[in-house]
């Protein structure tokens, strides 16, 4: 089973590129890349997504930082969508 099925929470981040940005949209999706890859999270992408896996703080503190990269990149926006595992610590409990 790959680790990020077994992780307490699982990110897929979809990075919408903006054709009037300065820079082109691969470079948009390559800085959100980068950054999720700089995080340690990254398990898996492809051609304009990229999953984060880890533990609850983690995934978010790298959520925001892939954001901001893909933004200050020009994106247009970035579709997130979270998944935690049924055995994960919620939140206030």
């Amino acid at each position: 089973m790959p680790g990020y099925e077994r992780a307490e929470v699982n990110a897929k981040m979809t990075v919408l590129p903006s054709e009037r940005a300065e820079k082109p949209p691969r470079e948009q999706v390559e800085a959100a890349k980068t950054a999720a890859s700089d995080t340690g999270l990254a398990h898996e992408a492809g051609p304009d997504t990229l999953m984060l896996a880890g533990g609850r703080r983690e995934v978010i503190e790298a959520m925001m930082e892939v954001v901001e990269a893909s933004l200050d990149a020009g994106a247009s926006a970035v579709e997130i969508k979270v998944e935690a595992q049924r055995d994960a610590p919620r939140f206030g409990g």
